[in-house]
């Protein structure tokens, strides 16, 4: 019976207190709506000021350019000027949709409308007088002061706009700190009351301190029992009683989850271990829950990852299993599970050697079949450039059909002489190497209307293959051609670095693009991986890095302020005594 009053006195305690945050939660939270409602008219009314200024700014503007273009003629001086009138009736609208709430402002709005108008009338004119010729009737026009009293107009009718959203800001505002006061003062209230039946009920809580003291030497023996049996094994073990709550964890597991013992105790076994199907990421049904439905050993579902405490996604594997006790009755669950990274690793592994096999054999195929095509191409634009009475006209487009025959011609010798792996070195002049891809790439360039800049120095020769070099440059300059926007810019530098180890011909393709994020850079080079989700297929940078490597060099890449200016660079680094 005293055990029952104890109870009750605990729990009417929390239901008063409860009782009093709600009430008290009410009406900060009816206090809290007022202050959005009071900031969002602040807000308001900061919008409408903003927009004056910028009207006014956008008048002046366009007067500045008008002026200048008079002074000088020069065309350029007009770009202000067609900015300003452009957007002037746009931010009137805005400040008629602003102030709809407000009928003063409101009435002010078609004079502003008027004024601006016979204003942008005024310097369109003295403008057109201007472009056709006509200076004198221009600058007649402008001494006229038929512009400047409309500025002047206009300048006090926003001005008289202005002090009224300023004074309108001044109310709303103080009303905004009073809805501040009233709620500062509601959570301190709140937090005093609160504290007070805290401690009332902090006396009860106590008592029960005692009674949980004597089970706690009962509670120790159990987990030392589970300790002994479960530590020694070489996988990761939780165990939870017959509640699915965490009683242990032995080492391995603690590291896996990445949550000590001592912080998983007594919590839900879904919170110390989340599991996910790995490739929906959607959350599985812990094994747990089902060895307490079902009573019998349940392994794990295929393809399952567990998310540690940072978010890091491990695959795992294994079992649950029951722990029954002398009477056969179910006392809770053991869960033995282990890392399964590395086979999935070697699996991936495996299953992209694979692709890179069928990829290589099937471009060899293509290359091989498309060449015979090529060459019978070839001779018939040759055939067709020597008959007589060709229009001139003609004649350069068979030339441009040539040029773009002889690119196509090269892709496919480069895959076909990449796929049977020459062997064969000879002294490379890298700069010339690099001017004959750009030769290549010079239509696409063109395209894009992309700026190229060159920075070569004096370089001895190299020892390597051609073939494979120009791949290298050509997926750099590639990439560096998509990477970029219109009107962009591709600086390609050329230089010899002493080291200690001899000399370095290093090679840089710098574009101005919108560069590379950095969790995407540790996966540039994965053979299929790619950031150009339409056109790309994710080997030419894998390629170029084995290319690279077997020349006896290195390739680097730097993006996002990793370099100076913007976009990204790559660097390739080869040794003069190459291969």
């Amino acid at each position: 019976m005293q055990t029952i009053q104890k109870r009750f006195s605990v729990v009417l305690g929390f239901f008063l207190l409860l009782l009093l945050l709600l009430v008290d939660g009410f009406v900060i939270r009816r206090q809290l709506r007022i202050q959005v409602e009071n900031q969002q008219w602040v807000f308001h009314t900061q919008q409408v000021l903003l927009e004056l200024g910028r009207t006014e700014s956008l008048l002046k503007d366009a007067e500045t350019g008008q002026r200048g273009f008079l002074y000088t003629n020069d065309p350029k001086y007009l770009k202000p000027f067609r900015e300003g009138v452009s957007e002037v009736e746009k931010h009137i609208d805005n400040l008629s949709r602003l102030t709809s709430d407000n009928p003063q402002q409101q009435g002010r709005i078609p004079e502003l409308r008027r004024l601006s108008d016979a204003k942008i009338d005024e310097l369109t004119q003295s403008i057109s007088y201007q472009q056709s010729g006509r200076p004198e009737e221009a600058k007649a026009l402008v001494v006229s002061d038929k512009g400047r009293l409309l500025m002047d107009q206009i300048r006090d009718l926003l001005r008289e706009m202005s002090d009224e959203e300023n004074y309108l800001a001044f109310t709303r505002f103080a009303t905004y700190k009073k809805s501040v006061g009233v709620t500062v003062a509601c959570i301190y209230g709140a937090g005093a009351l609160a504290a007070l039946g805290l401690v009332l009920l902090a006396y009860y809580i106590l008592r029960e301190i005692g009674i949980r003291e004597r089970h706690a030497k009962q509670i120790e023996a159990r987990e030392e029992w589970f300790r002994t049996t479960l530590t020694s094994l070489g996988d990761a073990v939780i165990a939870t009683d017959e509640h699915g709550l965490v009683t242990f964890l032995n080492p391995i597991a603690e590291e896996l989850i990445g949550i000590q013992m001592t912080h998983a105790q007594r919590r839900p076994i879904q919170d110390v271990f989340p599991i996910f199907n790995e490739s929906t990421l959607a959350r599985v049904e812990n094994p747990v829950d089902k060895v307490l439905e079902l009573g019998r050993v349940v392994g794990l579902a295929n393809h399952t990852v567990l998310q540690r405490s940072d978010g890091v996604m491990i695959p795992i594997e294994d079992s649950a299993a029951p722990i029954l006790d002398s009477d056969q009755k179910l006392a809770g669950v053991v869960l033995v599970f282990r890392d399964a990274s590395f086979e999935r690793k070697s699996q991936e592994l495996l299953r992209k050697s694979e692709k890179l096999s069928a990829a290589a054999r099937l471009s060899a195929t293509v290359a091989h079949e498309i060449n015979n095509p090529l060459e019978a191409i070839g001779n018939l634009l040759y055939l067709a450039k020597g008959m007589e009475g060709l229009p001139v006209e003609a004649r350069e487009y068979l030339a441009g059909a040539e040029l773009e025959l002889e690119r196509v011609s090269h892709i496919t010798r480069q895959t076909l002489g990449f796929f049977r792996e020459s062997k064969v070195p000879d002294k490379i002049d890298v700069s010339a190497l690099v001017e004959s891809v750009l030769r290549l790439h010079s239509n696409k360039l063109k395209t894009k209307n992309i700026s190229l800049v060159r920075n070569f120095t004096e370089c001895p020769p190299i020892q390597g293959l051609s073939g494979e070099l120009k791949q290298v440059v050509a997926n750099l300059i590639s990439n560096a051609a998509d990477a970029v926007p219109e009107n962009g810019t591709i600086e390609v530098s050329l230089s010899c670095l002493e080291t200690p180890n001899g000399q370095l011909i290093e090679l840089s393709v710098h574009d101005d693009g919108p560069g590379i994020p950095v969790d995407l850079r540790e996966q540039i080079f994965e053979p299929f991986f790619t950031t150009k989700k339409e056109v790309g297929t994710g080997l030419g940078l894998w390629v170029s890095r084995e290319i690279v490597s077997r020349h006896g060099g290195s390739i680097q890449v730097l993006s996002n302020g990793d370099a100076a200016g913007t976009g990204t660079v790559f660097s390739v680094q080869l040794p003069v005594t190459s291969v």
